[in-house]
């Protein structure tokens, strides 16, 4: 089997970017990740490595890691190998309008076809529980939020909207409201 130069070099030691992905800076949110070539609907796009850390730790070490953390389990957290510069698996912005979601816990898919030159995007409320995080969001899109809340999952019209595409940590926490 001949191995393929270009998806080598998209593969890290704790992580996967799908080649058809491509970090690039992105107006006023610093970088993000598009599209260089089209994604189907739940074709793999990335798949996030990093460290598990337990939840009650990141008050103590969250200036350092930005926002760059996804629930895991109420006592657990993951967080990037390298906080000051996380790998491309970490680089999706989020979109209250996102063209992916989540399978499993750690895995990001196309939740639609996906055109060449699209920014990829994820709505944190697949992922995210902290009833104390929020942020403003600057998604321009006509159903922004205009500010996340680690509570936005417990949105029923969110829920049925990215039914199939939480973590699933985040739906087991649906589920246990239903």
């Amino acid at each position: 089997m001949k191995f393929d130069s270009e998806f080598l070099s998209k593969v890290q030691s704790e992580s996967y970017v799908s080649p058809s992905v491509e970090r690039r800076d992105t107006p006023g949110k610093g970088v993000g990740l598009f599209a260089v070539k089209s994604i189907k609907k739940n074709e793999i796009v990335s798949i996030s490595g990093g460290i598990v850390l337990p939840t009650h730790t990141w008050e103590t070490i969250k200036e350092g890691f930005g926002d760059y953390a996804y629930s895991i389990h109420d006592d657990f957290l993951i967080v990037p190998i390298n906080p000051g510069d996380p790998s491309d698996d970490w680089r999706m912005n989020h979109c209250c309008e996102p063209n992916c979601g989540v399978k499993g816990q750690i895995i990001f898919v196309a939740l639609r076809d996906i055109e060449i030159g699209e920014e990829l995007t994820f709505d944190y409320a697949m992922t995210e529980s902290d009833p104390g995080y929020g942020m403003t969001l600057y998604c321009d899109k006509p159903t922004c939020r205009k500010r996340f809340s680690g509570d936005d999952w417990k949105n029923e019209s969110i829920q049925k909207k990215y039914e199939g595409y939480f973590s699933s940590y985040i739906q087991e926490k649906i589920n246990s409201i239903k």
